[in-house]
């Protein structure tokens, strides 16, 4: 298939390279392909391409001095992976929205519809590798896997500028896989190699994806089951206590504080203090208990803690509460 990216780089000068010049050049020259060589204001950018009707490959090695931002078109919608080893770059839509970003050793599958972007790509040296993926193939081999639904109803449906799944750790194997696709161009069928190379880089990225959403869904659980607990428990001295609390649920403290908060929205110690509250006041209205039975009721030892947490919460004291009612 034919590329669906294009950079407008205005280069001070661009030089086609030879086999000889790529190789003295890059840090991984291709053996099939084209290749470039750009002078920019910025810094340099090497670019090798290679074609196949089932994916088309880019890879860019930028040596950037200064911030550079680059114009993208994408012209046609399309399925990319988007590997890198080194470097950050971000990609922002043309109302200067963020849309994706790419750092360090990474990996991700994103759609994007055909329209205009813009790369800023930072200082440093800079690896970045893209699979052009043949939208009906990708579809017609992975359509059925729930992990890629949404992904894949985003080009369907035309609607969405962009869809983007997590990134994962995983750019250097997809590198490795593209460095043995090129160990063996004119000693095996390339055919055969490049649904090789790309069937592995997707299998090796769904692994990460279904491994990610297994563990979302598990400690969506946790938080749920936690923020039950809290509810139905805001009295207990056990729920003021975060390294108690975390040792019931045999978790640690920074992730009872993290499921709590996402459970919540709103930090663990926060939410305690909102239960307690609410429930006081309900009891200051419809009990005759005193403020000192209120409080131990609520999870309070001191009434006057209570009382300051709160007047804190509704501005008025729990007398002042008391006097109104009666």
């Amino acid at each position: 298939m034919h590329s669906h990216v294009k950079l407008d780089l205005q280069p001070i000068i661009t030089i086609e390279l030879s086999s000889d010049g790529l190789q003295k050049l890059s840090a991984f020259p291709l053996k099939l392909g084209d290749a470039s060589y750009s002078t920019l204001d910025e810094g340099t950018l090497l670019i090798q391409s290679m074609d196949h009707y089932l994916v088309h490959i880019h890879l860019y090695e930028y040596k950037i001095e200064k911030h550079a931002l680059v114009d993208v078109e994408v012209t046609a919608a399309s399925f990319f992976m988007v590997a890198s080893l080194d470097g950050c770059s971000i990609l922002y839509n043309e109302a200067d929205e963020v849309i994706s970003e790419v750092f360090g050793n990474s990996c991700r599958l994103v759609y994007l519809k055909a329209g205009k972007y813009k790369c800023s790509i930072m200082c440093g040296e800079h690896q970045v590798q893209v699979l052009n993926i043949w939208p009906e193939w990708l579809i017609k081999k992975y359509g059925a896997l729930e992990e890629l639904r949404e992904l894949i109803s985003s080009y369907n449906e035309g609607e969405l500028e962009c869809y983007s799944l997590p990134a994962f750790s995983i750019g250097h194997q997809v590198y490795t896989g593209l460095r043995t696709l090129n160990k063996g161009i004119g000693l095996r069928d390339l055919d055969n190699d490049m649904h090789t190379f790309v069937n592995d880089c997707i299998s090796r990225y769904l692994v990460k994806l279904h491994d990610s959403i297994r563990q979302a869904k598990s400690q969506e659980l946790k938080a749920r089951e936690i923020g039950e607990f809290v509810t139905a428990n805001f009295a207990n001295k056990i729920v003021g206590d975060e390294p108690a609390l975390a040792s019931h649920f045999m978790i640690s403290t920074t992730m009872l504080v993290r499921l709590a908060k996402l459970y919540f929205g709103r930090p663990l110690h926060q939410q305690v203090i909102e239960l307690r509250a609410h429930h006081g006041l309900k009891m200051l209205l419809a009990t005759q208990h005193t403020v000192q039975e209120i409080a131990v009721s609520v999870g309070y030892e001191d009434a006057n803690y209570f009382s300051r947490a709160f007047k804190k919460r509704f501005g008025i004291t729990p007398n002042e509460v008391r006097i109104c009612v009666i």
